[in-house]
């Protein structure tokens, strides 16, 4: 029974390591999480779902339209049966249907090149995507290495308590058996009071890195978060100095979309030209249309009446007649059907439309377009230019930051080996409190700039590989 409650609390044991591994957040995770949730990629998103329909819109514009009409009207008074064409003076109630179909035959490519621009602005609408995603990334990068930076400072502050705990027992021991007097102890008591102040200190610059962390991945203050601590290997510095701004200029320009975006509006704008001069040619478009209509005024012949007439005629003085028999038309009304049947009718023909003077619109529209072009020319070599002096300046950077870190590695080996000293010596009653803390206080500073020089180095790096296009990444998938 006791072999199978160990198992069990062996099994639990693992399985609760699982679960926290599992639920511990790599940078990578951080990413995906955010390209897939943020409100800032939705928002890109959408302009490409717009860029697209915009392209449906212009490709349906290839094809004939449809058309259909119905009315019913009631007129009063002296008015034009819609039917006869005639003036009648009574209250006539008409309806009438239409359908009508036309398409372009020749718009001076408008179409075509109306389709051509929005295929251009749908890439530029999904470069401007992966620009967001790639900004937001390097953001998170920064938050993530924010917060292993604050853990690192809590364990620093926390070994120093440790070991401040552990000078105090042998300070006792030393006073105890009467080499140091009992004061030196008040001083390392005050010394672990602080020590107590500054982990509550790192501990909340570790709670508000992560919040800066759940706010670039838009995540609830209050949910629980826990991130991985990779196993990062600095490259040297002779591996950083292979590294050119030519080198990574060039490979920039192929890999940030923010150069993508540039270029593909610009080659938009050069079809708006093409669009804007199209306006200045004839155009010719077919159409067509049926319809028909009724009216309660329309008659119909329903039958005949015979009829006989007198036609009086003078012979001299003498009157004579002659009779005439003949049948004359009966009109009745003409059902609705039967009306929509008879006014039945068609037409079909061409439009021709030739531009040519419309106060001078359309020839502005194209300087104007002219202009554009000219000006996302500008946008274009000014994008490149200010990227170029991005990487000259994060290339600087990540060069002094690495000579920040190996001067930051000499400083702790040196406050190491000055720390070692100075505690022999004050074990042996060589040395003051006031020296010892003062060592461990250079020991404990030299570690927590070499933190932050690490981490620092670490984020120049980032930015040299968002750079060059490659992904935010420690290495730990």
């Amino acid at each position: 029974m006791k072999k199978l409650t160990l198992y069990f609390v062996a099994c639990l044991f693992l399985f609760t390591n699982y679960v926290e591994a599992q639920d511990a957040w790599s940078l990578e995770k951080c990413v995906r999480y955010a390209r897939e949730n943020s409100l800032q990629v939705k928002q890109a998103q959408i302009s490409i779902d717009n860029a697209t329909l915009t392209e449906q819109q212009n490709k349906q514009a290839r094809y004939p339209n449809l058309n259909g009409t119905a009315s019913y009207s009631s007129n009063f008074g002296r008015s034009i049966d819609p039917t006869s064409n005639s003036f009648i003076t009574r209250n006539i109630q008409s309806n009438g249907f239409n359908l009508s179909s036309g398409v372009n035959i020749y718009d001076g490519f408008q179409t075509k090149n109306a389709i051509k621009q929005s295929e251009l602005d749908i890439k530029a609408a999904e470069a401007d995507k992966a620009g967001v995603i790639n900004n937001l990334g390097l953001n998170i990068a920064l938050a993530y290495l924010n917060v292993l930076l604050a853990q690192d400072q809590v364990i620093i502050a926390k070994n120093r308590l440790e070991q401040n705990e552990r000078q105090l027992d042998r300070t006792d021991k030393l006073i105890a058996a009467g080499t140091l007097p009992r004061s030196n102890r008040y001083a390392i008591e005050a010394q672990i009071a602080t020590d107590e102040q500054g982990i509550i200190s790192t501990e909340n610059a570790l709670e508000n890195a992560y919040l800066g962390l759940k706010t670039q991945l838009d995540l609830d203050a209050d949910m629980p978060l826990e991130i991985e601590r990779p196993d990062i290997v600095l490259p040297t510095e002779n591996e950083l100095d292979i590294l050119t701004v030519e080198s990574i200029y060039t490979q920039a320009l192929g890999a940030q979309p923010q150069i993508k975006a540039n270029e593909y509006r610009k080659l938009s704008s050069e079809k708006s030209v093409d669009i804007a001069k199209g306006r200045l040619q004839p155009t010719l478009s077919a159409f067509g249309n049926v319809g028909t209509n009724y009216s309660n005024a329309a008659r119909q012949v329903t039958g005949f009446q015979s009829v006989t007439d007198s036609i009086p005629f003078m012979v001299g003085s003498d009157t004579y007649y002659i009779t005439q028999e003949g049948n004359i038309p009966v009109l009745g009304k003409n059902p609705y059907f039967n009306q929509i049947s008879e006014n039945l009718n068609q037409a079909v023909g061409l439009r021709l439309n030739v531009p040519i003077y419309n106060n001078g619109v359309s020839k502005i529209a194209v300087q104007r377009a002219e202009l554009n072009v000219i000006n996302a020319t500008y946008t274009e070599e000014l994008a490149r230019r200010q990227l170029k002096s991005d990487i000259q300046q994060a290339l600087a950077n990540a060069k002094a930051a690495a000579k920040e870190l190996k001067a930051a590695e000499k400083t702790v080996k040196a406050q190491e080996i000055s720390y070692e000293n100075t505690e022999k010596r004050y074990d042996l009653g060589a040395a003051t409190t006031f020296e010892y803390t003062t060592a461990k206080d250079d020991l404990d500073n030299a570690k927590n700039n070499l933190a932050g020089a690490k981490y620092s180095y670490l984020f120049r790096l980032k930015v040299l590989d968002f750079y060059q296009g490659k992904e935010i990444s420690l290495g730990t998938e």
